[in-house]
């Protein structure tokens, strides 16, 4: 089982666990797109996430981004600028909550692919003999600011990768 079906796993369970005494948040971030060049990816970046919340105190959750640029040598590319993919841990605090809104700020830390490598194939597979490719991972750390009303969250969602403003509904 790969890295990335570990970290789903994880992050769902924290997730469940997370519910029988947190309100939660599901969001979805996106932001303006660099420009495309031989090393940069130029797509836009996205993210989805989940923020366990509490009244008063510590929260947590996790977010999948898609951001920043992936050097792919996988079927036959040459470090071809790709979008990565992120995995990241969001821990934060309540700055402000009344009765309808709150205020929220977070540190998100994760990583997220640098590169992926493999013999080529023949076949057309991504990789010689249909194997996995190896796929090297950097550090990704970040910021996030939310503010709810009743049902509603917008906010803004800042790592080194990209900035995005996030739109999630609480529940």
């Amino acid at each position: 089982m790969g890295l990335k079906k570990y970290l789903a796993l994880i992050a769902l369970a924290s997730g469940v666990a997370s519910t029988a005494n947190a309100d939660g948040i599901i969001y979805f971030g996106a932001g303006s797109a660099e420009t495309a060049s031989t090393t940069v990816n130029g797509d836009t970046p996205m993210s989805l996430g989940y923020l366990a919340l509490r009244d008063e105190g510590a929260f947590f959750g996790f977010d999948i981004g898609f951001e920043g640029t992936v050097l792919d040598s996988t079927y036959s590319q040459n470090n071809k600028p790709n979008q990565a993919s992120s995995f990241n841990v969001v821990f934060g605090t309540n700055i402000s909550t009344h009765e309808k809104h709150r205020f929220d700020v977070g540190a998100i830390a994760g990583i997220k692919e640098s590169a992926k490598d493999c013999p080529s194939s023949y076949l057309g597979y991504a990789c010689y003999a249909d194997t996995e490719p190896d796929v090297e991972y950097t550090a990704n750390f970040g910021a996030l600011i939310t503010y709810s009303y009743d049902k509603l969250t917008i906010g803004l969602r800042a790592t080194g990768e990209s900035t995005q403003l996030i739109l999630g509904a609480k529940f």
